[in-house]
């Protein structure tokens, strides 16, 4: 045991007094400037055009223009001319997003998934919305589904940003 606390003594007073430090000294002058790197590679050189392009439209489907498209998957669909909206553009990779707007300003990205709860003579009815888009070249479609194939009532109207991003 005393040989235990003679070989651990010296090593917990150097651990003690070895940890100590005084006050940190001001900092010294800045180094001189190193010598300068090599050129980095150049990047290749590409098509002049005109840049990148954002483009953005409105749209907005009132209630009485949306077509039900009946049958086994029924839903509802509105179709507007978007002449914009060319086959270079879509060939060459755009980028076509869709929102839709509320009242409020708040944008909602599609697809959509949204709950909604109708009445009629059989009580409560719980179903979900699903609002998507679709688009070619010079047209762009918006398209309501509702869960179960619910098509008693109308979508409301509906408004929709679209954003058109290429080079």
């Amino acid at each position: 045991m005393k040989k235990l606390l003679f070989t651990m003594l010296p090593l917990l007073a150097a651990l003690f007094f070895g940890s100590c430090r005084g006050d940190e000294g001001p900092m010294g002058p800045e180094g001189p400037m190193g010598p300068q790197g090599e050129p980095g590679y150049d990047g290749r050189d590409g098509i002049d055009g005109e840049g990148f392009k954002s483009l953005k439209y409105t749209f907005k489907v009132e209630a009485n223009d949306w077509k039900l498209v009946d049958g086994d998957e029924a839903y509802y669909e509105y179709e507007f001319p978007f002449v914009e909206l060319t086959s270079t553009v879509i060939d060459n990779g755009g980028q076509v997003t869709a929102y839709r707007i509320y009242d409020d300003g708040y944008h909602d990205a599609l697809p959509l998934t949204r709950s909604h709860k109708d009445t009629n003579e059989n009580g409560d009815i719980f179903y979900e919305e699903h609002v998507d888009f679709g688009f070619a070249p010079g047209s762009i479609k918006f398209f309501v589904t509702n869960s179960d194939f619910y098509v008693e009532n109308r979508p409301e109207p509906m408004e929709f940003k679209v954003v058109v991003q290429y080079y």
